[in-house]
């Protein structure tokens, strides 16, 4: 028991020697010491039940379909301008009044403002900016592109048809041209047929007359009316 005290006093005297606190610069250097082994790291739970996967929502009729539009006005200026290949769903009436505006100017060598510039569908004006998609909305064999489809051009105050170079000139002095007019190539030629008063002889003068009335004064009744009191009076002066 005494060699057990002694040896007990003894221990503690030289561990009241040591320092209480580790140095900064202290470093533990076991040679038998193990490393510790890092367990694989785990994978997330698979979920039960897969998510479904989203159906494409339908595409709207015409969207990816292009089309050829012939533009042709009769008279002042005669033109017939065709855009081969353009997309139903993003060309508006807006980007064909930019296909003719690029090809016509003014009595005063000017380009014409583009609502002097009227687009008519079956004789009918097109109102607003609506898409090639919605002017043949009622046309579904046209609508699936591929197809060739001829709309009326109207121009107010009259114009006539620059040639190509003089075109090209004119468009390199304004910038850019619009996106409708550049993503096409479009070949101009005057209309072949009758002229001055052979074409107001003809009944579809007459038509577009009614129909550009009609846009103006927005009463059919009052522009079929007028209608009749101008031919009247041409009528009446050839006699």
């Amino acid at each position: 028991m005494a060699s057990e005290i002694s040896f007990a006093k003894a221990f503690l005297s030289a561990l009241d020697s040591r320092p209480i606190k580790l140095r900064a610069d202290y470093v533990h250097d076991d040679p038998n010491a193990r490393i510790p082994h890092l367990l694989p790291r785990l994978q997330p739970p698979r979920p039960t039940t897969m998510p479904k996967k989203k159906t494409p929502a339908a595409a709207a009729p015409g969207s990816s379909k292009s089309i050829t539009v012939v533009l042709k006005s009769a008279r002042n200026p005669a033109l017939e301008l065709s855009l081969p290949n353009v997309p139903l769903a993003t060309t508006t009436a807006t980007d064909l009044k930019d296909a003719v505006r690029a090809r016509i100017v003014d009595a005063t060598s000017q380009k014409p403002a583009l609502e002097k510039i009227k687009i008519l569908y079956r004789k009918k004006p097109v109102t607003g900016n609506k898409t090639l998609a919605e002017m043949l909305s009622e046309e579904p064999a046209l609508l699936v592109g591929g197809k060739e489809v001829e709309v009326a051009v109207m121009v107010l105050g009259g114009g006539r048809v620059v040639a190509d170079a003089d075109a090209e000139g004119e468009q390199e002095g304004e910038g850019k041209v619009e996106d409708a007019a550049a993503a096409v190539e479009s070949v101009s030629k005057p209309a072949v047929g009758p002229s001055g008063e052979e074409v107001v002889k003809t009944e579809a003068f007459w038509e577009d007359l009614q129909g550009f009335l009609e846009q103006r004064i927005k009463d059919a009744e009052e522009a079929r009316r007028l209608r009749g009191l101008f031919r009247e009076a041409w009528e009446g002066g050839r006699k």
